[in-house]
Formats: C-alpha cells, sequence, structure tokens
C-alpha cells in the first residue's frame, strides 16, 4: 500500500506542475501522517522488493525459535497492522512466512510494532 501511496503522490505533484507555471509557483508537498517504510537487511540486487529475504550462504535470514533460518520481507513498516499478521505471542517470535503467497492482496508487509 505504501508503494501505491507513493505512486499516486508522485501523479498528484505531476499534475500540479502540469497546471501551473514553474516560474511562478511553489509546490509543497507534504504529509499529514506516516508510516515509515523501511528496507530490511540486505537483499540482493534484484530481490523482488515485495518479496522475501532468505540468502543462507550469506547470512540474509532470521533463526526463530529452534535455530532454523527462515525469510522475512524485504519491506516492512515500522508501525502497523503487519505486526499482528506476522508476529506469533504465543511464541514471541515472528511466523516462518516461507510459503506465505506475497502477491496475494491479502497479504500484509511486516511490521516491528503494533499500530492501532
Amino acid at each position: 500500500m505504501a508503494l501505491e501511496e507513493t505512486i499516486e503522490l508522485e501523479n498528484a505533484v505531476k499534475a500540479a506542475l502540469e497546471m501551473t507555471e514553474r516560474e511562478d509557483t511553489l509546490i509543497i508537498v507534504t504529509a499529514d501522517h506516516g508510516h515509515a517504510v523501511t528496507m530490511s537487511g540486505y537483499p540482493e540486487r534484484g530481490n523482488p522488493i515485495l518479496g522475501f529475504v532468505k540468502n543462507i550462504e550469506r547470512g540474509n535470514f532470521v533463526n526463530n525459535t529452534e535455530n532454523q533460518a527462515q525469510p522475512y520481507t524485504t519491506i516492512g513498516y515500522a508501525n502497523g497492522p503487519g505486526f499482528d499478521f506476522h508476529f506469533d505471542k504465543n511464541i514471541g517470535f515472528w511466523k516462518d512466512i516461507e510459503n506465505e503467497n506475497y502477491m496475494s492482496n491479502n497479504f500484509v508487509q511486516m511490521a516491528t510494532f503494533y499500530l492501532d
């Protein structure tokens, strides 16, 4: 969603620039809120931006409570609803997302902290 919002902001600025004269117009862009999008760890060049990071040889993974390597999402939010989707409160650790379909419309990107 954040990427889509960024594209829409770009389209809005582009439309404003097309409707005005740059010589006599100052366009100021602000945000009314923020949900910091983060790029996690060290994904390799070409790694899907909406995908997962897991490269055993380079050490790009997280160890779960059983010391097994599991992936994490390339991007995530600092806070948001993705926390509940990905964090297992029963074991106090992230759920294994290896078999999740990150291209599904129902997939929610990871979030470090819960946000109402």
